[in-house]
């Protein structure tokens, strides 16, 4: 769903507050519209139909990068998680000011406990800026996913492959696709299977003993 000009502009007031509360820095909140839209650049070859039916969870949505785009952008219900009280209050302020009040709703939890909840395996995308390394990104986020979703996370600009395959295994993932947007690289993370049930672990378990 293209974005009027009103909503462009509603978006940078608010991505310049989450500059001001020191969520975002100045040039994440600059960038944040053309890097958030980037998230979606699977869709070019791995279609995937983001209905009003489909279910996006955004991980450490933090000033709103991705997930506020993201969700002018879409159809989709979303979450936004983060576990951070003051980032909720400021969240759920900005879903009014965007007026995506009934179809985004923000929870303040710890990923890898939310990903234990009853919206597991129930996500056809879920998406991730900065939220932690790849392999605490993989196993927090690849448990949300329903068979056929995709995980979608930005990454560095050295563009260094950061997804072993056979590690991926445990969570049901599969490498996807890479793609680069002129400013921002991205990769599609695929779920072909269910993740183990013991995933996630709790983070002091993932950066104690990483699964990559």
């Amino acid at each position: 769903m293209p974005l009027t000009e009103e909503v462009e502009n509603c978006i940078s007031q608010v991505l310049d507050a989450a500059v001001v509360e020191g969520y975002l820095t100045p040039m994440a909140a600059t960038e944040g519209p053309a890097h958030s839209a980037g998230f979606l650049g699977f869709l070019a070859t791995h279609p995937l139909p983001l209905t009003k039916d489909c279910l996006a969870v955004d991980l450490g949505t933090g000033g709103g990068v991705p997930g506020l785009i993201l969700a002018a952008l879409t159809p989709c219900r979303w979450i936004f998680v983060d576990r951070g009280n003051r980032r909720c209050q400021f969240l759920t302020w900005a879903v009014r000011e965007l007026s995506l009040e009934g179809r985004v709703e923000v929870k303040e939890a710890d990923a890898a406990d939310f990903a234990h909840g009853p919206q597991r395996g129930q996500a056809k995308l879920v998406t991730a800026r900065s939220f932690a390394s790849p392999a605490s990104t993989a196993e927090c986020g690849g448990p949300l996913l329903a068979r056929g979703g995709y995980l979608v996370v930005s990454e560095p600009p050295d563009n260094v492959f950061r997804w072993p395959e056979e590690e991926l295994k445990q969570l049901g993932l599969a490498p996807l696709t890479q793609w680069h947007n002129g400013r921002a690289g991205y990769q599609a993370l695929a779920s072909l299977d269910k993740a183990e049930k013991r995933f996630p672990r709790r983070f002091s378990r993932q950066t104690g003993d990483p699964l990559f």
